[in-house]
């Protein structure tokens, strides 16, 4: 009986010890995680082959929304993504983890990457917004950069782009600006399509002409990246059909987008319709002098549009652009707006 008793007060003795060092720290971090504003999230690896060597991709990694993207991209650690900082970097690793995980081909320079130099920029609010303008002395070159990578087609000398920029405005006079809608909607976006056509791939679905994911780094600071590209393309410019680029996506009213355009072209009616046979309503809107990524190919043959929410000013570029003001609902109607033009344009 004495031994029995000795053996009961060493397990409790044992368990006092090592239960506040086990279960509490996970109670804590979780806490910890929700008043940050940090979601329990891990970051998604795949492995190169399967288990059995086949070179399968898990289904939790195809399953996976583009809000979830969202909300990693939107985590204090990420530090609002302002191109040539530790944010932007952690925002790109992520990125180039989910296009591993997805085992697409390589268009960039070095695998995923192109990389480039940006001039040393100076904070300024105008109208109303914190904008970015290259300092008058720019005595630095600080590095950010673009990710590039896709599904091959059968005709791989043509190709389409989908793209979205995935930098934002970072710690803005003193205060975090995650940038939920700008652009981490457009991000998300662009992911959770991917991942739907390599799950058609898988079962042999195989498009027309190559589709290009591309996540332009330094839009916030003058469409630096995509600007970067046309000048020094990965993929022949001559060789891609169509850009269709997202940016500020997820707010307002479900059905209501828009789009800009550098100059007319045939991509106008084919999102109009697609739009249409979503439920959506989209209007060409002249941006009243605002622009994203698609103002980088004015000058090419290329045809390209950037959609929008037509709320894309709601909260922009502000300390209040986060996870909350994303609409679910309209999240998911643009992914089926971007979906069903791939398929109409690659297919």
């Amino acid at each position: 009986m004495n031994t029995r008793r000795t053996f009961i007060k060493f397990l409790s003795f044992f368990g006092a010890l090592i239960i506040p060092w086990t279960i509490l720290p996970q109670k804590w971090s979780r806490s910890l995680s929700l008043l940050v504003g940090k979601p329990p999230i891990k970051l998604d690896i795949a492995r190169a082959d399967g288990a059995d060597g086949s070179n399968k991709i898990a289904a939790e990694i195809l399953a996976k929304k583009g809000f979830e993207d969202i909300q990693v991209l939107c985590q204090v650690d990420m530090q609002g993504r302002r191109a040539g900082t530790i944010g932007e970097t952690r925002a790109y690793v992520y990125l180039e983890e989910q296009l591993r995980a997805l085992q697409l081909e390589p268009f960039g320079d070095n695998n995923y990457l192109q990389t480039f130099s940006i001039p040393e920029m100076a904070e300024r609010v105008i109208n109303g917004r914190a904008l970015f303008r290259p300092k008058q002395v720019d005595v630095s070159s600080i590095l950010a950069t673009n990710l590039l990578a896709g599904i091959k087609g059968a005709n791989q000398n043509e190709a389409i782009i989908i793209s979205a920029h995935y930098d934002h405005l970072g710690i803005y006079n003193g205060e975090l600006h995650r940038g939920a809608n700008d652009n981490a909607s457009g991000v998300g976006c662009i992911l959770e399509v991917m991942r739907r056509l390599v799950q058609e791939n898988l079962v042999g679905l195989i498009p027309k002409i190559n589709i290009v994911a591309v996540f332009w780094g330094a839009e916030e600071m003058g469409f630096l990246g995509s600007k970067y590209f046309v000048k020094n393309p990965t993929i022949p410019l001559s060789n891609i059909r169509a850009i269709i680029n997202f940016d500020t996506i997820a707010t307002g009213i479900k059905e209501e987008f828009i789009f800009w355009v550098p100059k007319d072209n045939s991509l106008i009616e084919i999102v109009k319709q697609v739009a249409k046979q979503n439920g959506a309503r989209i209007e060409k809107d002249y941006g009243n002098g605002h622009k994203s990524d698609e103002s980088s190919f004015l000058d090419t043959s290329i045809p390209a549009l950037t959609v929008l929410s037509k709320a894309w000013l709601r909260k922009n570029h502000t300390p209040e652009d986060d996870i909350t003001i994303i609409n679910e609902e309209k999240l998911k109607l643009a992914c089926n707006i971007l979906y069903d033009t791939v398929k109409e344009l690659a297919y």
